[in-house]
Formats: structure tokens, sequence, C-alpha cells
């Protein structure tokens, strides 16, 4: 039987909840946006300061007229005023010719030229006046002072000769600068400095996490990868050493035991309509979460009163009786029974604690791979499935070794783990699309370690009427696997 293992359309834009995630991701980066924000403003502050040459400016403003010299300005008509206006914005082209410049430049006392003053020299009309403002600036204020005088001493008679109907008289005289102006350079730079330094670190972050390309939110699950999401548990921080998460333990929380409730009813739907029984819990990367999972997924199913197996098929590095805090001793679990060791009905075990049947072991196997491809292997789940209501198997990360693939052809069905920004979707979808190729269906993902209102709208929209709230622990799961594997694998969070 073929399966299609795009259950939806896959959309590849991004949605208000992508460009929330980034926002969320740039907030949790805020010390480091800080830090490079006040390196980079310390560096602005440092090069203004290196660079810093004091400057001094002499002003002087000019009253310009289209009346002859000795006419009362109290008979000026507002005619006049308008065209004392206009000719007054004429008058600074005037204030920076270059004949004008060497005229200065010659009177000033100093060896300079005319583009030396025309470089001091800054002149504005001022709004709705006959007036022009006049400013030299120099890093001397004593040439500043001498350049001021020798423009008004000069720029009178040189206007009348080019405007001979006009007259430009000082109206406010310069005076020799005593403080050198105000460094505004310094602030300027370090603002400059602080918002660069955030900008870069804030830039870069949005770059990674675009170019990692990781399902940052649940809904990327089924946009990116076309896939349905099973369900979503909630980001819990580590419980007290050695201990782990289970829905057993009330301590968890409303939200992530319910979460396992709405898991258990999707798989319960999914086997009563295609009578599965046997599920495979895997992962593209390790410390994804799937042993957490996969054990929290069989006591659900066990609390409905069914009969249920969880076997541990991580023969690498097996740790479900550490989830669960249970002594297998001498127990060799799927490894014993496969290779005739021992028999099955004495390697599975049953624990009234839980209402639950284990095959477990604690002891790895270095060739897991040939024993999983054994034609025993066949026989033993044969066997299982006859006699078990659901049967949870848990198995290495699929994107690293070939293990998950192996038992999944003794399956029914498999699930994937996706953790919020761990794996890449590359590196999900090629592993869906392992998985998919035993010729088994991939029912759907469990998306892990979601932030708190993921999970909370997941519940609402999968139980309506139920309030969604709750508390818990948050926890890293996973215990790491030491298998050999690529770099983007030993990225993995502690």
């Amino acid at each position: 039987m073929e399966y299609n293992t795009k259950n939806t359309q896959v959309n590849e834009g991004i949605d208000f909840q992508s460009i929330a995630q980034y926002a969320v991701r740039i907030i949790q980066k805020w010390w480091a946006i800080l830090l490079s924000a006040v390196i980079c403003a310390s560096v602005g502050f440092i090069i203004a300061k290196a660079t810093y040459v004091p400057k001094y400016t002499c002003t002087m403003e000019f009253a310009i007229s289209n009346r002859e010299a000795n006419t009362n300005s109290a008979g000026q008509t507002s005619s006049d005023i308008n065209a004392s206006n206009m000719l007054a914005k004429n008058y600074l082209r005037l204030t920076t010719s270059a004949d004008f410049m060497n005229i200065v430049a010659n009177q000033s006392g100093y060896k300079i030229t005319g583009k030396d003053v025309k470089k001091m020299v800054k002149s504005t009309h001022i709004e709705d006046t006959s007036f022009i403002s006049v400013s030299i600036t120099s890093s001397d204020p004593k040439v500043s002072y001498s350049v001021a005088k020798s423009f008004v001493n000069n720029f009178e008679n040189f206007a009348k000769d080019i405007l001979p109907s006009t007259n430009a008289k000082v109206s406010e005289l310069p005076v020799e600068p005593e403080q050198a102006n105000a460094n505004n350079t310094t602030l300027l730079y370090t603002l400059l400095g602080f918002c660069l330094g955030a900008g870069i670190v804030m830039l870069a972050i949005c770059i990674i996490i675009f170019i990692k390309d990781t399902a940052k939110v649940p809904d990327d699950i089924t946009n990116k990868l076309g896939q349905k999401i099973i369900g979503s548990i909630i980001h819990l921080k580590k419980p007290a050493e050695n201990k782990s998460l289970l829905i057993t333990d009330k301590k968890t929380g409303f939200m992530f035991i319910e979460s396992f409730k709405l898991i258990r009813t999707k798989l319960e739907n999914i086997a009563k309509r295609h009578d599965y029984k046997i599920f495979v819990f895997t992962s593209t990367m390790e410390n994804e979460g799937k042993t957490t999972i996969a054990t929290n997924t069989a006591l659900a199913l066990a609390k409905t009163g069914k009969s249920v197996l969880l076997i541990d098929a991580d023969l690498r590095k097996p740790s479900v009786y550490k989830e669960l805090g249970v002594a297998v001793g001498n127990d060799l679990g799927l490894p014993g029974v496969v290779s005739g060791e021992r028999t099955l009905s004495d390697s599975i075990k049953y624990y009234e604690k839980f209402n639950l049947f284990l095959l477990v072991t604690s002891q790895p196997i270095s060739e897991p791979a040939e024993l999983l491809s054994a034609d025993e292997m066949t026989e033993v789940m044969d066997a299982i499935r006859n006699e078990f209501d659901y049967v949870i198997v848990d198995t290495p990360p699929a994107g690293i070794v070939a293990d998950a693939s192996i038992i999944a052809q003794y399956s029914d069905a498999n699930v994937m783990v996706v953790r919020r920004d761990r794996a890449s979707m590359r590196r999900i979808r090629r592993t869906i699309d392992d998985m998919a190729g035993t010729g088994k269906e991939v029912v759907g993902c469990i998306y892990n370690d979601a932030e708190s209102g993921s999970v909370l709208s997941f519940i609402k929209k999968n139980k309506k009427g139920k309030k969604g709230y709750g508390y818990g622990y948050g926890y890293g799961y996973g215990y790491g696997y030491g298998y050999g594997y690529d770099s983007e694998s030993k990225k993995s969070k502690k």
C-alpha cells in the first residue's frame, strides 16, 4: 500500500506567527544586542573625540533694501518690503561669489584663498524678512573674526557695484568668538554607533533564523512540511535532577497532561479507521524529546484501560527505563527476544503502577541494525500484535541512523517528533520521506517544546468548550545519543 506523505498543500510564505517568532528570538537575544550596541557606541564616542577639531563662528546680519540709503524706512510700503524680501534671496548668491570670496581673502590679513573663505561661509535668508545672516566658521577664532570683518568692510560696496539701485547695510556686527561651538559630533557618533551595533546583531539574528529554516511555530509543520499536527507539547523548565516528566505526575501541569490526552484521542481515531496497532515514534535528530513523548503517549493510552506495550527499540542508547524510573536488572529487552536468549513472555513486564506493559532494557548493543533486520523480528512483532491493543515503539533518530526505518517495516504507522527550532526543514522533510519509503504511513507530527501560547491555542482548537490553562516545569528533553553524525546534529541543546 502506498501513502501520500503530503497531507496538505505546502505554503512557503511567511505568516504572522513566523514574524512574531522573529521578534521573540530578537528579544531573547537582548543581551547580545545591548552588548553590541554599547561596544559600537563606545567606538563611535572614541572616534568622535579623536577626530574632533574645535570650531569658532562669527555671525553678522545685513539688511537688504531697494531704496536709496538715505530713504526713511518708515515710509516703506508692503510692495517695497516684498521686493526687499525677493532681493535678499538674490543677495545670497553674492555672498559666496568667487570674485567676492577673493576680495575677502585678500583683505583678511591671512594667507588664505577665496576657496578657503567659501568653505567658511554659510549664508541664509531670514524667513519673511529682508535680512540675510552670514556666519564665518574656522578652527582659529582670530581667522574667523578677521574674515568676518573683511566680509563686512567689502560686502556693501561689492553689492552696490553689482546692483546699483540696492543697499546692503550691516545690521549686526561680528564679534570675536571666545568659546568654541558646541560639540554635537560626539553625541551623534555615539548614537549612530549604538543604533548600528544593535541593528547589526538584529539583522544577523534574522539572517541566521531565515537560513536555519527550522520549525519555529506549529503551523510550520503544516505549511512547510505538508504534515498533520497530532499534538503540540509545551516548553517546560527542567525538573529536579534524575526526574522525568510524566503525565502521571500532576505537577507537570494541566497543559502538559492535556496535550497527551489530545494525542491519545487522535491516535485512537487513526487506529480505529485503519485498524492500526503498532506506532513507531522517531525524530530527525537527537534531543528532540521523542522518548519522553513516546513514553507519555503510551501512559495516556494505558489510562483508557487498553492493553498497551511500550517497546524501547533505541538499542544504541536505551532510556525508556530512565523515563519511567523502573529497574530492569538483567532484562535484555527486544534484543534478548529476537536473539532467542529470552522468551517474549519472560521479557515483557507489567507495571501495575502505570497499567503498562514494557519490553525494555538498559544494555545497549553494538550492531542493532543487523539484529532488527533478522527474520526473527517479523515473528516477534506478529506475536506482539496479536497480544496487545496498542504498541508504542521508541526508536533512535531516523535522521541519524537507519534503525527507525528498519523497525518501521514491522509497524502500522510512523509518528514524527519535531522539536521547535531544532532540525532544519530540509532534514525533517528528508527524514519523513525516508520513513514513508518503508511503505508505512507517516500519520503526522508532534510539535515539541512549543511556546505556551501555541499549546493553549492548539488545546482550544481541538477541545472546544474546555478552557486552556496550565502551568508546569519546562524541560529540555533527551539524554544525547553519542552517535556519529554530521555537524548540524552536533548543535544539540543541553
